[in-house]
């Protein structure tokens, strides 16, 4: 009878639905470690200005201070995710990087990309709703790091300097977010200081 088959039909399509799902909730944690946790730490200089300011205990700004640093830490994680997109050839020969969950097979390259959208769409979000000072603040972190990722990471010293200028805007992006002003002396050691860092890393990779 014509019902049954189209019982049937519907049947499958229910059960494939079910296993896409039940897929994409597996690959959840491979999703996370593409977004590379570990690495948030750096987003920590965006509460500078607050900490500087002595003003971190207070509420209102705390709570603008710390949704600014969730959204660098999605917008970074989504241009992580992109990276590994780009690279997963190249990560699928390399002896490490092979092991990383796109390279692996963990992470589906669809799951990825759609991992990528809706991290960015988030960080765009979010940032609309911290000020439109702070959303230029974060799309220019967000192209810098593209910049830094696919071209000026092979260029000696301009590689530092991108990174530097990376730090260098999570700093003023929390100062926008939070209202308080960066001192030029922040900018100064900020800069300094994550020039050190680029350095350091320059000379452990070509070690």
């Amino acid at each position: 009878p014509r019902s049954a088959k189209r019982g049937a039909q519907v049947a499958e399509i229910a059960a494939i639905e079910r296993g896409s799902r039940y897929t994409a909730i597996l690959m959840l944690p491979a999703l996370f470690r593409t977004m590379r946790p570990h690495q948030w730490v750096k987003n920590l200089f965006v509460l500078a200005p607050l900490i500087f300011a002595r003003e971190l205990t207070t509420p209102a700004y705390a709570l603008r201070a710390f949704a600014a640093f969730a959204v660098f830490c999605v917008l970074s994680s989504s241009v992580y995710v992109l990276n590994d997109l780009v690279d997963v050839e190249a990560d699928r020969e390399h002896p490490k990087k092979k092991h990383r969950p796109i390279a692996s097979g963990k992470l589906s390259i669809e799951a990825a990309r759609t991992g990528f959208v809706v991290l960015l769409s988030l960080a765009i979000g979010g940032g609309a709703l911290l000020g439109y000072s702070f959303l230029f603040a974060a799309m220019a972190y967000l192209i810098l790091n593209l910049a830094y990722s696919f071209a000026l990471k092979k260029v000696a010293y301009l590689d530092v300097v991108a990174l530097a200028g990376c730090y260098e805007l999570r700093v003023l992006a929390g100062a926008f977010a939070t209202d308080v002003p960066a001192s030029e002396y922040l900018l100064v050691e900020t800069f300094l200081l994550s020039s050190f860092l680029g350095l350091g890393k320059r000379a452990h990779e070509l070690s």
